[in-house]
């Protein structure tokens, strides 16, 4: 197999390599204790600190700023004209996330579920909205990426307005804690005294605007370019295809750039014994993150390896053609249709995603491990650590009993039963308390 087509370039993951380690200036200081305890941040603890960060919050940033932010990009709004010949002004966001024969304001579901709305694009009407000729498909293309830019240019504005103040919270972490922080804030440090070099911003910081990621978690597989080349219809279907990808968070690789920070803090996945979630809603959009948490801080599985390992091997067998047919069907029926693909589309498509992030997690280590030299033999042999013999015990907060019911539900898809619930993050972090 050729991955040229399907790979990030070299430089595009030595890029990222290099940003998330000029994040921290310099090489972690040693702990004066051993890590063995995660605590992951979320945007509900922002929120306890008395933070505006709901996207409630951003949806009223979004309609107060937008004639600016056009006016910043010389984006135009779209005109309609009603029957009864009043005319109506849209941005490309209104017409690509809403109905484009209908446009109007987006409605609350939108933006109470942001991240996952960036998915939610209706590809067959799109495509008889714009029409198939090569002009109109020039023009959904821009309407595309304008509504992206559009969305984007909010999104990090209003980021950057979000003002915290420095005072004490009246808690105090541990040094044996390494943080995960899902939100863009620096909270952590001006309220909590947090070492910037044990906390790690996945989805990058307000201070830098080109560091933040936000989108859903439902296409990371890159683009089918073969749609492009058949233009008409099948050209429309590529162009959303291609956004839906761009919008997506790719949270396999920012889990990838997550393992090369825990690595330079010395974090052995073996030594963690506690896992803290505070304010997190572990909602789909996130769940491949907490899937990553879980595997690695239990007792490994014998089954779940020979599994995976049979999954690799049956591969071999495939037939190049027909898996190239069945990822083609899947976006015709999943993207284009908002239809269920099939059984044997859906495993090509996945097949296809997972060979992809292979590839890329390979170009990960290998720039990693440039950047820090690799280690010899020796070396790696004194970092080795007795292997676990119980699961992490995990200590989650939540928000109303409907929180409450959700999580215990993520707890138990992810097959851990060894956790605890605590109603306010108050009481979750009480042992902390100064």
């Amino acid at each position: 197999m050729q991955y040229a087509t399907i790979l990030k370039s070299d430089y595009s993951v030595k890029k990222e390599v290099n940003e998330m380690i000029s994040i921290k200036k310099k090489k972690p200081t040693a702990p004066s204790s051993k890590i063995d305890t995660i605590v992951v941040i979320g945007n509900g603890f922002d929120r306890w600190q008395g933070l505006n960060t709901s996207y409630a919050d951003f949806q009223t940033y979004y309609h107060e700023h937008l004639d600016e932010i056009l006016k910043k990009l010389h984006i135009k709004k779209r005109k309609y004209v009603n029957s009864d010949c009043t005319i109506e002004e849209w941005s490309d966001v209104e017409l690509i996330y809403g109905d484009p024969f209908e446009p109007g304001e987006l409605d609350n579901e939108f933006w109470n579920n942001f991240e996952n709305s960036l998915a939610d694009i209706d590809a067959e009407r799109l495509n008889l909205f714009f029409g198939k000729e090569r002009s109109d498909l020039k023009d959904m293309r821009r309407s595309l990426r304008n509504a992206k830019r559009i969305l984007t240019e909010a999104f990090c504005g209003w980021i950057t307005t979000i003002s915290i103040t420095e005072e004490g919270a009246g808690y105090r972490f541990g040094d044996n804690c390494v943080f995960i922080n899902f939100n863009y804030t620096d909270t952590l440090r001006k309220r909590f005294g947090v070492d910037e070099m044990r906390e790690f911003h996945i989805h990058g910081e307000a201070t830098d605007k080109k560091s933040i990621v936000f989108g859903h978690n439902r296409h990371p597989q890159e683009s089918e370019t073969l749609l492009a080349t058949m233009g008409g219809r099948f050209g429309g279907l590529y162009f959303v295809d291609e956004i839906l990808y761009e919008t997506d968070k790719h949270c396999q690789d920012n889990i990838q750039i997550l393992c090369m920070f825990l690595a330079m803090n010395g974090v052995m996945c073996e030594e963690i014994k506690d896992i803290y979630v505070l304010g997190q809603s572990m909602s789909p959009v996130d769940i491949e993150y907490f899937d990553f948490l879980m595997r690695s801080s239990k007792v490994p599985s014998l089954d779940n390896v020979e599994e995976e390992s049979g999954e690799l091997e049956a591969e071999d067998e495939l037939d190049e053609m027909d898996e190239l047919n069945q990822r083609m069907q899947f976006i015709i029926d999943e993207i284009g249709y908002h239809n269920t693909a099939n059984e044997n589309a859906a495993n090509a498509m996945e097949r296809w995603q997972q060979r992809e992030q292979a590839a890329r997690n390979e170009q990960y280590s290998k720039e990693f491990l440039k950047m820090i030299g690799n280690p010899t033999k020796t070396e790696q042999d004194s970092v080795k650590v007795a292997p676990r013999t119980e699961d992490a015990k995990w200590h989650i907060s939540y928000f109303g009993d409907t929180d409450k019911e959700w999580k215990e539900t993520v707890m138990k898809e992810l097959g851990c039963s060894n956790y605890q619930l605590y109603p306010s993050i108050d009481e979750c972090i009480s042992k902390w308390k100064k």
